[in-house]
């Protein structure tokens, strides 16, 4: 049967709506807010109309950033990149993601620079290609947001949030009173959902262009996809494997352990750092989207662990004085108070039971190293030897 000429559409993502009574209600509450910091600000600082001893203010500030620990700073400095990177994400979004159709069929734009356009690829499909649209409503956390249209092109699938471009039908105008208790009525409020995305400009216009358009749950196109056919994404599970073997091998034999605490968000934050690589290394291999998340992730988690003992054993193999004994008194029980002040403190959970049999100010001798990175680990060996020797002697 012969398709009606389509007008060619270009459509950008839909800007956020409120009524009159939504933003008078995000008025009041930005009144409040203000109002309760500056209630805060006059309790803590005086009149905030009076003189202030800004040279004592600045003081406090600086003493108070100088008390935070080096890993909340580093905390507070990734939030903060990442609520910018989201805001810049949707700055983008707004500026340069496209969703073209035409007669031929469906283009989109991804609102990413090139450097990082393969964590979110642009990509065409010909309406010829698309054995079908399917309409995926959550199970849980139904949304209008979270309502997806998953296209099926054979080996090729595609997913497009349904309700997030202009000219799609909004929310049903209800009085705000309904609408606020629309969520204890999950199947009226699902009927609604439903029926703006058959309305909406993709679903109608891939209706117009032949293409069959389905609605089910959220369990996805059948498909199979075979990760050891990618080699890319072998690679990337051969990968994975392999840091886990060597973390699983090297935490039963590595005698030496942190003698402070080990920077965890540094940990944390390669492993994000090697997800995000990972994601871009198997997009451009052409892995499908959920394969290459859930390797990424899995990659990511890998690194951040085998770190834990790999920069152990790169910290001994940078040392090169080795393995010292200092003197340290026990100050309280799992708790050992160097001799030298420049030495860190040592602190053995969890092995209560033994120091017990110590008085309290007795003087124990610890084998620590300091290697090439700069921080402490001590040798637990010959703790553990004590250790075994006792609770034998015990038994």
């Amino acid at each position: 049967m012969a398709v009606a000429r389509l007008q060619p559409l270009v459509l950008k993502p839909r800007q956020a709506s409120s009524s009159p009574q939504e933003r008078w209600i995000a008025a009041l509450l930005m009144v409040a807010v203000f109002s309760a910091l500056v209630w805060i600000t006059f309790m803590l600082l005086g009149n905030p109309f009076g003189d202030w001893d800004w040279d004592r203010l600045a003081k406090g500030l600086w003493a108070f950033v100088e008390q935070v620990p080096v890993e909340k700073k580093i905390e507070t400095v990734l939030l903060t990149l990442a609520l910018g990177a989201h805001l810049w994400y949707l700055r983008r979004a707004s500026n340069f993601e496209r969703l073209h159709l035409d007669q031929t069929g469906i283009r989109y734009k991804s609102p990413l620079p090139g450097p990082l356009r393969g964590l979110h690829p642009d990509w065409s499909l010909q309406w010829s290609q698309v054995r079908e649209i399917r309409i995926v409503v959550p199970k849980v956390g139904l949304h209008r947001y979270l309502i997806m249209l998953e296209i099926d092109a054979g080996p090729v699938k595609r997913k497009l949030r349904a309700l997030h471009w202009s000219g799609d039908a909004g929310a049903e105008s209800l009085p705000w009173r309904e609408r606020f208790f629309l969520g204890f009525r999950p199947a009226r409020e699902r009927e609604s959902i439903l029926r703006q995305v058959e309305q909406s400009t993709v679903v109608r216009y891939a209706r117009e262009a032949g293409v069959k358009v389905t609605t089910g749950e959220a369990q996805g196109i059948g498909y199979s996809f075979a990760l050891e056919n990618n080699r890319h994404a072998l690679a990337a599970v051969m990968l994975v494997l392999l840091l886990i073997g060597y973390c699983v091998v090297d935490f039963a034999l590595n005698e030496e352990t942190y003698a402070v605490d080990p920077p965890l968000v540094l940990f944390v934050l390669a492993g994000a750092i090697a997800a995000l690589a990972g994601m871009m290394w198997l997009s451009s291999a052409q892995v499908p989207r959920i394969e290459t998340l859930g390797l990424s992730l899995l990659l990511g988690g890998a690194i951040g662990f085998a770190l834990y003992p790999g920069v152990l054993r790169l910290n001994e193999a940078t040392d090169a004085e080795g393995l010292r004994a200092y003197e340290y008194r026990l100050t309280e029980y799992v708790v050992f108070s160097p001799a030298d002040p420049d030495l860190p403190v040592l602190r053995f959970e969890g092995y209560a039971d033994y120091w017990r049999q110590f008085k309290l100010g007795t003087t124990h001798s610890f084998e620590l190293r300091k290697g090439g990175l700069g921080f402490y680990q001590v040798n637990m060996q010959p703790v553990r030897a004590r250790m075994r020797e006792y609770f034998t002697g015990e038994r």
